[in-house]
């Protein structure tokens, strides 16, 4: 704004004097490199000095035979003495002490001076003694302010550059054949001392670079570019222009006078365009000259119609603080008119009360070294209008010199409209904050880019997040993935003004990793131009009403899919995909005997990856390592749920003491665990493990009680789905029962009969009499034995078959097994044999039924078994048990007979062999009904080895069991 106080003008009117002049564009200021590389001259100089001395007077102590061009040790000493005395002259600031040893130094440099002017070397022993005197008067003035040391190092470094060209000229430093060999009686300094003695010189100059020719230099006006400019042709030129004369001379291309000719020609051509180059840079500088007065006049016709049409205050005064300007604006503002202010006290202007202290505050500013500041910040600026309105006011104030006068110009603006709508807008907006805070709801504003500005603690509390914490991010961070692309596009449809507001449900993830689900809405406030500022959103928690509808429907689809199958398998399979991901991110859900062992298990996951590591575990290690033995026996034990918010680390552990097992049951990482019993018409028909691996999600109160419902439909529906199948194997059993009585047994009474009836015919005694007696008995014996094993299966099946458990010598039952089967060994030509340790512990079992299982097992060992082979029996105590093997050397068990290898009714192989395909089905029922367990290693071409345990009889009572 203005800063030159207004005149009046002819009749009283006010004449706007221009702002003042702005300088002409001065040449470009010194180069940075070139005002660097003076500052540090002196440390350079002093270091290269001293160097060279070193490397001198070091020279001629290992070798003193003088060469050309070699330092003298004068010449070393003196530049060793020159170095040092700069450096610690170089302050005028200096200690005593330190002043004292410099100009010892500087005064042998002029002794070594002085030993070399003497010598055959006056050239070098005059630099030497200018330095050296240089050096002694470095800080002396003369009355008109200059250095006589600034001559004396000029003189130095004329003669180091003499010595420098003439060496070049000469041709000797590279070898060349000098132009003659005629030598004059005062030599130049060689090139080592020229060298030291110009860094010297270089450096005593670069101390007071304000005066003489760097100072001249380092001027950034006009004079100082053009000497920038003719030093570097004078330093260049002229010597180039030397260099081509005697290089035309050396060879005798021609003679002296046609050298000093082209000199002096090739001398004018370069000072003529050096001439030229510099006339072009100061014609560009004038012309930027005045483009500068142009622009200032057309400045000046600015600054007039800006004052007189500035929509502020602007008032100018003088020294006495008398208004010299007035202009339209403070006309309006203040309500005088010009003619009624120019030369009245600036104290009309303002309060009574205020004057005093606007006039101290006015006087320290003008004699301050501020030439503008902000008012208003000690004291609120006050106006005082003609009627006397005292009005809030906010200014600047700022001074400038004008033709030698101090002037104040004040720009002033009314802001009490402004107050007045800040009042308004301060009330509105305590308005706002009130409902904005108190509100129950969760509310936000967010920029376009969704980072949250402000938000209530409904909002925090909604989220997990501190205010702080959610003034960091934006709507992107806590929307769920899958609801971000929606919320992107209507926001960019409210930046487009192609809709105002939005509503809708979706999910924002806590600070927990819990997901949320919201119905949010929100608008967008524009200003009064129509562009959009900010969101505004208002969210409301409807995270339970979703899911008590959610629980509704999931509870209404559970009914028709359970009810869809009456297969147990599949039911068990329905309920994983039921309870997955409704329920849980994976779950198990098994189906357990009377004696609580599984018999059945399906899971389901929601992630593929842990859907293929619950199926690795469950076929490389059985469903007992997905199922926590503990846990699940406290739920059978009570028939109550187990509910773990927090699930422990450990909680798989306990199934293995494998680490890579171990490790892939950990890979599973439950975080929050539910387990529940499987019970229908009391008793327990197996278990469902829930569990979540997501962070946030979290089993409470709500969803145990869902998940009880679905474990009650879902046992409900296996319990029918059993009782479905037991009748169904009840009636199949029956079919199989017939088939097998009109087959089976019709062949043994056959042989009963014909056997019968030859005796008959032939009643006398004799061998083939006993041979048939044997044959009736033997077939007696099948049928008798083929009814006691159907016998058997029906009591299975009826839940019936009764064991009466005591303890056992194990030794003693092996006996007997082995004799009685070892009359069929010898008939087939077997090696039949038993193995059993010393201090084999008693065995809790029926002996009857042990006896039984050991028949079967070696009655088919044996008929399997082809002449010459192998049966072998043994037995291995382990922990809380003794384990039976029936080994042979038969065919072996093909891959895929072996999971039905215990069914009923089953035989492996294209023909069936003697019997009903009961008797390993037999055995399995009678060592379950013991507690133990069975099973078979085989292999095709290697034989089979049949396995049953049994449980120790130390520690245990006999008792009876039955099996179901």
């Amino acid at each position: 704004m203005a800063n030159r106080p207004a005149r009046a003008g002819p009749g009283g009117r006010m004449t706007h004097p221009p702002p003042a002049t702005p300088s002409a564009p001065s040449a470009r200021s010194a180069p940075p490199w070139f005002a660097r590389g003076l500052g540090g001259g002196v440390a350079a100089a002093s270091a290269f000095a001293v160097l060279l001395g070193v490397l001198g007077v070091g020279g001629w102590a290992l070798s003193p035979t003088p060469a050309p061009d070699r330092l003298s040790p004068w010449d070393g000493w003196g530049l060793l003495f020159a170095g040092g005395a700069l450096w610690l002259l170089r302050t005028q600031a200096a200690r005593r002490g330190r002043r004292a040893v410099g100009r010892g130094l500087a005064t042998g440099v002029v002794v070594m001076g002085v030993v070399e002017l003497t010598r055959d070397a006056p050239g070098g022993g005059l630099g030497l003694l200018l330095t050296g005197l240089s050096l002694w008067t470095l800080h002396v003035r003369t009355r008109q302010g200059g250095y006589p040391s600034r001559w004396l190092a000029a003189c130095a470094a004329l003669l180091a550059v003499w010595g420098l060209v003439g060496g070049v000229y000469q041709g000797h430093w590279f070898g060349l054949a000098p132009l003659n060999t005629v030598t004059g009686a005062f030599r130049a300094p060689g090139l080592p001392l020229s060298l030291g003695l110009l860094l010297l010189s270089g450096g005593l100059l670069s101390l007071h670079p304000e005066r003489g020719l760097t100072g001249v230099l380092l001027r950034e006006d006009l004079g100082g570019h053009s000497a920038r400019r003719l030093l570097l042709a004078v330093l260049l030129l002229v010597p180039v222009a030397g260099a081509v004369r005697l290089l035309g001379e050396r060879p005798g291309l021609y003679g002296t006078t046609e050298g000093v000719t082209l000199f002096v020609l090739l001398t004018m051509a370069a000072f003529l365009a050096v001439v030229l180059w510099n006339a072009n840079a100061l014609s560009r500088l004038d012309a930027s000259r005045r483009r500068v007065e142009q622009s200032l006049r057309l400045s000046e016709a600015r600054f007039a119609g800006i004052v007189t049409h500035a929509a502020d205050a602007i008032i100018s005064i003088d020294t006495g603080q008398h208004i010299v300007l007035f202009n339209a604006s403070a006309e309006r503002i203040f309500g005088y008119s010009t003619r009624e202010v120019l030369g009245q006290p600036l104290d009309i202007l303002l309060p009574e009360h205020l004057r005093a202290v606007h006039a101290a505050h006015v006087q320290r500013f003008a004699r301050g070294a501020a030439t503008s500041r902000h008012m208003g910040e000690r004291l609120p600026i006050l106006g005082r209008r003609q009627g006397g309105e005292v009005f809030p006011a906010e200014a600047s104030i700022m001074k400038l010199d004008v033709e030698g006068e101090q002037r104040l110009t004040v720009i002033l603006r009314d802001i009490s409209a402004r107050r007045k709508a800040e009042d308004l807008l301060r009330l509105s907006e305590e308005r706002f904050r009130t409902s904005f805070e108190g509100a129950p709801i969760g509310m936000a504003l967010a920029r376009l880019d969704g980072h949250f500005l402000h938000v209530n603690a409904a909002l925090c509390a909604l989220v997990g997040y501190s205010r702080d914490e959610l003034l960091r991010r934006s709507f992107q961070d806590l929307t769920a993935p899958e609801d971000l692309p929606v919320d992107e596009q209507n926001a960019e449809r409210m930046r487009r003004g192609e809709m105002s507001s939005f509503q809708r449900e979706k999910h924002y993830v806590r600070k927990d990793g819990r997901r949320i689900a919201i119905l949010i809405w929100c608008a967008v406030v524009r200003d009064a131009r129509g562009m959009p500022l900010h969101f505004i959103s208002q969210m409301h928690d409807i995270t339970e009403r979703q899911e008590l509808e959610q629980a509704w429907r999931f509870l209404a689809d559970v009914g028709p899919r359970l009810a869809a199958s009456l297969s147990s398998r599949t039911t068990l399979a329905t309920v994983a995909a039921l309870a997955v991901p409704a329920l849980a991110d994976w779950c198990v859900v098994a189906c357990l005997d009377a004696n609580g062992r599984i018999q059945r298990v399906e899971h389901a996951a929601a992630d593929a990856g842990t859907q293929e590591r619950l199926r690795a575990l469950d076929a490389e290690h059985g469903p007992e390592f997905l199922l926590p033995a503990a846990l699940i026996a406290s739920v059978q034990r009570t028939g109550r749920p187990v509910l773990l918010p927090e699930a422990p680390p450990g909680m798989l552990d306990a199934a293995t003491v494998d680490a890579g097992p171990r490790e892939q049951l950990r890979q599973l990482a439950p975080r929050s665990a539910l387990i529940l019993p499987l019970r229908s018409r009391e008793r327990n028909l197996g278990v469902i493990l829930l569990a979540t691996s997501s962070a946030g999600r979290r089993y409470g109160a709500r969803e145990q009680a869902q998940a009880e419902e679905l474990a009650r439909r879902a046992a409900l529906a296996i319990d029918n789905a059993s009782l479905y199948e037991r009748a169904e194997q009840a009636i199949r059993m029956r079919e199989e029962v017939l088939r097998i009585v009109a087959h089976d047994l019709r062949a043994p009474l056959n042989v009963i009969q014909l056997s019968a009836r030859m005796l008959e015919k032939h009643p006398s005694p004799g061998d083939s009499a006993r041979q048939r007696l044997e044959t009736l008995q033997r077939s007696v014996q099948r049928a008798n034995r083929l009814i006691q094993d159907l016998l058997d299966v029906a009591r299975m099946e009826g839940g019936n078959l009764s064991v009466e458990r005591k303890p056992l010598e194990v030794a003693l039952l092996i006996q007997e097994a082995l004799e009685q089967h070892r009359g069929l060994a010898e008939d087939r030509s077997l090696l039949l044999q038993a193995h059993v340790p010393e201090g084999v512990p008693r065995v809790l079992a029926d002996p009857e039924r042990l006896a039984q299982i050991l028949s079967n097992l070696l009655g088919n060992a044996l008929k399997f078994t082809p002449e010459g082979g192998r049966v072998l029996l043994r037995v291995q105590p382990e922990a809380g048990q003794v384990r039976f093997l029936v080994s042979d050397t038969g065919p072996g068990i093909a891959a895929e007979d072996r999971p039905r290898i215990f069914e009923r009714f089953w035989q492996a192989g294209p023909k069936r062999k003697e019997g009903a395909g009961l008797g390993l089905s037999i055995v399995k029922g009678l060592v379950e009904a013991h507690g133990g367990q069975v099973g078979v290693d085989s292999a095709p071409g290697a034989g089979s080895t049949f396995f049953f345990t049994l449980p120790l009889a130390e520690g245990a009572p006999a008792h009876a069991g039955t099996y179901a």
